[in-house]
């Protein structure tokens, strides 16, 4: 560990990012002169964006690179058979006469293997009908030979057991949706028995997958009082919106949630091994961030390594409460973040007010940072995907979520000798703390310019 140590501000305007090709754009280049002058003269690049909302946003950026398990659990477990939870699904379903529904999000082949696992254990427990859901979360049309592959591997596999089909497809931005609800809890929606076939017209479209409208490929898929639904729930998988929106069914996951006590899992929850408030306190490094009262908590869990304790090297403080952001700027903290997310807002004009007094507290920060050579990054860490009304009834949409912006104001680090590299949002957190601790050994997407980098990146 180098106990030489610099200051850091991070200033998230979370839900800003890069407009899609088919996007509506604020503009908000125009709105903020500021924002527009550090991107031009200092260090920027844009970001994958791998988040799709603000809490996992925040999740991803606590764990960095280190991935929870989860894909591998039970794919290991030797002894699943034997599993009193797949026993109680089980019995639940004959009792009761009910379908089994696997909600799985199919993002690789390992997905594949998992879904078959737990089919081959319940399906030779009783007569019951299991009913697979699937979702599609990739981001690129050149996806869908992958998705298209997957899904024939799934359906060829499941062919050997009995009452066993895949119910529904739909894209993860269409999951909540009220659409896909009506679809499977009352059967309303679109039917296509070919999956290929509608996959392929939807990539004519150049709808990408996970946009992709709900439809059922084959009859007796509903969701229906009683019946039992289990979700794949992996590391970074959310299910929290549809949950929310479907009563009356037995609810099991493959790892606990913490919004659903109710919820019955099948393992216990898998702890990171390392996380934000960990890297702070093996670097001796004071945060302090300042968010709303009603997000202090959600953040806290995810920078506390998924846990509600709290750690004496982050201290809050209710970014609300804050008329001069500089005010709160001293040698205390080693570490300042401002959270700010134009995700909350529902029109179009308060976004671009909003957007333009964060510029005036950009300028500020910015100031005091060339005034005492603190790292000033400005970033995001999940980019909207909303509709919004324009006028009186004009109707667009602001897709925001494949990049976001990613800026690094630093005096020492020079843009002729360095380059900011293009990563995910789940490089953002590794490349502060590696500025900041000035530790070699941490990885960081600034890298040095010039022919023998190639070979030391």
């Amino acid at each position: 560990m180098n106990e030489k140590k610099e200051k850091a501000i991070l200033f998230l305007i979370n839900g800003l990012g890069v407009a899609s090709k088919d996007s509506f754009s604020i503009n908000y280049g125009e709105l903020m002169p500021n924002l527009s002058m550090l991107m031009n003269n200092y260090f920027y690049t844009t970001l994958e964006n791998i988040n799709y909302n603000y809490n996992n946003g925040f999740r991803n950026f606590s764990l960095g690179h280190d991935l929870l398990p989860t894909y591998k659990k039970l794919e290991e477990d030797t002894e699943f058979a034997n599993n009193q939870t797949i026993i109680n699904i089980a019995a639940d379903a004959i009792h009761n006469r009910s379908k089994v529904h696997l909600f799985c999000f199919l993002d690789n082949d390992k997905v594949i293997n998992q879904v078959v696992k737990i089919i081959s254990v319940l399906r030779p427990k009783g007569d019951f009908y299991i009913y697979i859901h699937i979702v599609l979360r990739q981001k690129d049309c050149i996806e869908y030979d992958n998705v298209i592959k997957r899904i024939k591997s799934l359906e060829d596999k499941i062919t050997l057991y009995q009452n066993t089909t895949i119910g529904t497809i739909v894209g993860e931005r269409k999951f909540i949706d009220d659409e896909y609800y009506s679809l499977i809890t009352k059967g309303m929606g679109e039917k296509w028995p070919d999956y290929n076939r509608k996959l392929n017209y939807t990539k004519a479209e150049e709808t990408l997958p996970r946009d992709v409208d709900p439809f059922y490929m084959n009859t007796g898929f509903k969701l229906a009082v009683n019946d039992i639904a289990l979700f794949l729930n992996y590391e970074d998988v959310d299910c929290n919106a549809f949950i929310d929106k479907i009563t009356n069914v037995k609810l099991y996951t493959l790892f606990p949630m913490k919004d659903y006590s109710y919820a019955v899992n099948i393992y216990e929850e898998i702890k990171p091994t390392m996380y934000f408030s960990k890297t702070l306190e093996e670097n001796n490094l004071k945060c302090l961030v300042l968010t709303t009262e009603g997000r202090k908590p959600s953040i806290n869990y995810y920078l506390n390594g998924l846990s509600d304790l709290t750690s004496p090297n982050i201290t809050y403080m209710n970014i609300k409460e804050v008329a001069d952001v500089v005010s709160v700027i001293n040698d205390q903290y080693d570490y300042i973040i401002f959270d700010y997310d134009i995700g909350v807002f529902k029109e179009l004009s308060t976004i671009k007010e909003f957007l333009m007094d964060l510029d005036k507290k950009i300028e500020s920060i910015y100031n005091l940072c060339d005034q005492r050579d603190y790292n000033f990054f400005i970033a995001s860490l999940y980019g909207i995907y909303k509709t919004y009304i324009v006028g009186v009834d004009r109707e667009v949409k602001l897709d925001y979520s494949k990049e976001v912006p990613a800026i690094l104001v630093n005096k020492v680090l020079t843009k002729s000798k360095y380059s900011f590299k293009y990563g995910t949002t789940f490089d953002l957190s590794n490349t502060i703390f590696s500025i900041i601790t000035n530790n070699p050994n941490i990885p960081t997407s600034i890298k040095k310019k010039g022919f023998f980098s190639m070979f030391t990146d």
